[in-house]
């Protein structure tokens, strides 16, 4: 089997509607859970205005313990920082920094023009907003949230910053294009997860483009959690 079947064979089976999916690399109900449990309820959904679930929250922190010493992770989609939050404590065992894009509350019409409609643009966080309340649950000197939109922000990338986790999660219609924007600066083996990328939890315009996205190159541990599909890139 091809690297391009073994993981169409993959994202058939994580989008299936047919039973649980209790084998390594799909989303098995009782490690999740007890994941959930465990690391995903540490903030509160309600006051950051979060999206993602317990058993997603908890898995974002395992993933970004796994980067290496110093690794450095980009979230495109910040929000309130909730997302951010459990991916910080993740990195904080790593030493590990992380960029997180987001237009927060600024430039209001345009964000209107380019809107996807499934995140309410009144009272968006502000960027020092989510700054104090990433002080406060102390990850100070290891954020730094960018103002902006994704592409503006991969344009302007140092090429010597090399990525290992990216985490996409912004506008909907474009998750493709966030993944093309910052490829060339992902280290080998590094980590891409899309979140909202399942038919049933998620968005239809993101399913079509992690279909694009994973048929690109080699990837190795694949995994589903709830709305999440992730793998490590390695060709």
């Amino acid at each position: 089997m091809s690297a391009t079947e073994s993981t169409n064979a993959f994202l058939e089976k994580a989008w299936s509607e047919k039973g649980p999916k209790l084998i390594s690399g799909f989303s098995r109900p009782v490690y999740h859970n007890v994941m959930g449990l465990l690391r995903g309820r540490k903030y509160d959904k309600r006051a950051y205005g979060g999206m993602i679930r317990h058993t997603e929250a908890a898995m974002l922190t395992q993933w970004a313990s796994q980067v290496p010493q110093g690794g450095v992770v980009v979230e495109i989609g910040c929000y309130g920082g909730l997302s951010t939050s459990y991916l910080l404590r993740g990195l904080r065992k790593k030493g590990g920094h992380i960029h997180a894009i987001d237009p927060f509350n600024s430039d209001l019409g345009k964000q209107e023009e380019l809107t996807d409609n499934l995140v309410p643009l009144e009272n968006k966080p502000t960027k020092a907003l989510v700054a104090e309340r990433l002080r406060r649950n102390g990850f100070e000197g290891m954020f730094e949230l960018i103002e902006g939109y994704s592409q503006e922000a991969a344009a302007r990338w140092d090429p010597s910053v090399k990525i290992d986790f990216l985490w996409i999660d912004g506008n909907h219609e474009q998750a493709y294009r966030d993944f093309k924007d910052f490829e060339p600066h992902l280290n080998p083996g590094a980590r891409v997860a899309v979140h909202d990328a399942h038919p049933r939890y998620g968005y239809q315009a993101v399913v079509d483009d992690v279909k694009k996205i994973f048929a690109e190159g080699a990837w190795a541990d694949l995994e589903h959690v709830k709305s999440i599909i992730t793998g490590r890139k390695v060709g």
